[in-house]
């Protein structure tokens, strides 16, 4: 894989995660002002939901690490 395509794959992990990461923000909101009133049938849809978006944002973030090293490593060649 050359530099080109590797940073171009680096840009695309990096923007996924972004996305990943507002969404998460998002429905923490969402959470906590469903906390305010009584515990719904929603809260534990949205927990759900976060839980699965947290272990898709850890993976992006492990890509994105992998992109850099093999990025910079490719440099220093």
């Amino acid at each position: 894989m050359n530099e080109h395509s590797m940073f171009q794959r680096l840009l695309t992990a990096k923007n996924a995660l972004k996305a990943t990461i507002q969404k998460i923000l998002d429905l923490n909101r969402q959470l906590k002002s469903l906390r305010k009133s009584k515990e719904t049938p929603e809260d534990t849809d949205i927990k759900q939901e976060l839980k699965l978006l947290n272990k898709v944002a850890d993976h992006q973030a492990k890509i994105v690490r992998l992109y850099e090293f093999n990025l910079k490593k490719a440099s220093n060649q």
